[in-house]
């Protein structure tokens, strides 16, 4: 699985600003592979400057271009280039540690929030003009021969999330950073909810789960009340058929989806629970009633 975070931080092709677990970049490497899939073990900020792309997992489908800005929670993504221009972006990272601390030291109140929707793993920001000098602000230390002290980087990075909570623009976001503050690190169901339509490897979803790959074989039976291998197949087997009603989606298609290794490996599974293939069984399902 291709690691965003440590891909970024390690390359010295992009121009960057780095102090502590907190990262400013300007990212302009091209999207050659579409879906790319890639898991970040920090939560970013993409600020689109060129290029069109998707953001698709299940129930959630973010599209951004030029001009539009999104905050990206730490974990695995998919997505899908939409033009062919080239790609650049400015992205910010920063984990929730820091998040929380901002919010806790600043005595944010994030009580009057009335969001009540579902929070997505891609959340899209409402630009506004500071957020446009801040962006440019940031993008000028790249031109100064001394970089920023890393007190005001650090700074700098407060700044953003302040404004973009204060200005109470941005519901979904300050949802999220909400439960950032007052819930505990995601649950192993939460991981495996989110997760499971990617074709990752147990010790991938071990490491999701802050689990030694032991460790996460010992808990899983005590939440699923069976192994990952048989709960993961099950479940993709499930969203499956809901892809084969619900969308015109190919076989092919639904097989990448689902988070199956290929399409023929799909196909025998399906045999196997359903005694049919996925096309027989979208047939069956979407024939016309016979009175």
């Amino acid at each position: 699985m291709f690691q965003f975070y440590e891909f970024v931080s390690e390359n010295a092709h992009f121009k960057k600003l780095k102090v502590d677990q907190l990262l400013f970049t300007e990212y302009d490497c091209p999207l050659e592979a579409s879906p790319l899939e890639y898991l970040t073990t920090r939560n970013y900020f993409t600020f689109m400057i060129r290029g069109r792309v998707i953001w698709k997992v299940p129930g959630h489908v973010i599209e951004a271009g030029p001009g539009d800005a999104v905050f990206v929670v730490k974990g695995l993504q998919r997505v899908f280039r939409v033009s062919d221009d080239d790609f650049c972006a400015l992205l910010i990272f920063m984990p929730d540690e820091f998040i929380e601390e901002v919010i806790t030291k600043n005595k944010i109140n994030l009580k009057h929030n009335t969001y009540l929707g579902k929070i997505g793993p891609v959340i899209p920001l409402q630009q506004d003009d500071i957020l446009s000098v801040y962006t440019s602000s940031l993008l000028h230390y790249f031109a100064q021969p001394d970089p920023p002290t890393p007190n005001l980087l650090r700074i700098r990075f407060e700044e953003l999330i302040i404004h973009l909570l204060e200005s109470q623009k941005n519901p979904q976001l300050a949802a999220h950073f909400q439960t950032i503050v007052t819930q505990h690190p995601s649950s192993l169901r939460d991981v495996m909810e989110k997760h499971f339509v990617y074709n990752l490897k147990l010790e991938e979803y071990a490491r999701l789960a802050g689990y030694s790959l032991a460790t996460f074989k010992r808990e899983f039976p005590k939440t699923y009340g069976t192994s990952p291998g048989k709960w993961l197949k099950a479940r993709r087997l499930e969203y499956s058929t809901y892809l084969l009603e619900s969308t015109n989606l190919s076989v092919n298609q639904i097989t990448l989806e689902c988070g199956f290794k290929n399409t023929s490996h799909y196909i025998k599974s399906f045999r196997e629970k359903f005694r049919c293939t996925p096309s027989d069984f979208r047939r069956q399902v979407t024939a016309p009633a016979v009175h």
